[in-house]
């Protein structure tokens, strides 16, 4: 079975699909993009991919939500990772800290800590925290800001750990395949359904959820790429879909829309 992920090896992607798949006799395979993701996942039912889908930094990730409207496949499971960046080099202990190369979210996403100990520090902006520390793995006059996992894969030193500004520095990430796969312990939904543009319209798929007692986790809409006169409302609630309660409150948005698709219904990791 191949698992596709945001690579290259040594991104928090990486260590996330890692985390999901711990089995030994799964294929892991770094790919460039989140659209590269999408089209391998599509051809295959064996193959899976593990996506960024949502940061409590940054939000929604476009590339992802853009792939779930466009692919007909569907998302089968969710996990919620804590994102832990460390300050690391090939050096024993620091010296004349000059250089610093990570992410350029990394980088806002440790800003106070940079501003307090290198406040006037070079910063090497790379694709990944994985190039970063690849980076630092062959000069020893750059520092990266990576995830243990790198440090480990290109052998560097950790000099500090738990660096992000907040510790609540949480990303989503989703599997996705070509089927729904069966329910699990705690489990979540998510729809995609077309509204015409009217008063009320936002309204009107709202009520049903507080009928039938089912808790929206997350709502977000955007204009339709199909009609400039609708609005696509992007849902995740907890339930999964065939359980009675979220099975009725299914038919009722469908009879309200004028398209609904079920994008997942799926278990929730830890």
């Amino acid at each position: 079975m191949k698992i596709y992920f945001l690579g290259p090896f040594g991104t928090n992607s990486d260590l996330a699909a890692r985390h999901i798949f711990k089995a030994t006799q799964y294929n892991f395979i770094p790919l460039r993009s989140i659209e590269d993701i999408f089209e391998k996942v599509a051809l295959s039912h064996t193959y899976y991919g593990v996506i960024p889908f949502e940061n409590s930094y940054q939000g929604v990730i476009n590339s992802s939500l853009n792939g779930l409207i466009d692919y007909d496949l569907k998302i089968t499971k969710e996990l919620n990772f804590k994102i832990i960046h460390s300050f690391c080099s090939k050096n024993v202990v620091i010296e004349n800290v000059t250089k610093i190369a990570s992410h350029p979210q990394v980088f806002g996403q440790c800003n106070d800590w940079l501003k307090r100990n290198y406040p006037s520090v070079e910063k090497v902006v790379c694709t990944s925290t994985a190039e970063a520390a690849e980076m630092a793995k062959h000069d020893s006059s750059i520092y990266c800001i990576a995830n243990d996992y790198a440090k480990d894969l290109f052998g560097l030193n950790m000099h500090e750990t738990n660096i992000q500004d907040s510790d609540n520095n949480v990303t989503r990430f989703l599997v996705i395949g070509k089927m729904i796969e069966n329910k699990g312990k705690e489990n979540k939904t998510s729809i995609m359904i077309n509204l015409s543009d009217k008063p009320g319209a936002l309204l009107s798929i709202l009520k049903p959820f507080a009928e039938n007692d089912i808790n929206m986790t997350r709502i977000e809409t955007r204009p339709s790429r199909n009609n400039d006169f609708q609005h696509t409302f992007f849902i995740d609630f907890e339930g999964y879909y065939e359980d009675d309660k979220v099975a009725e409150l299914l038919s009722t948005l469908e009879q309200m829309s004028k398209e609904l698709r079920i994008i997942g219904s799926y278990e929730i990791l830890y």
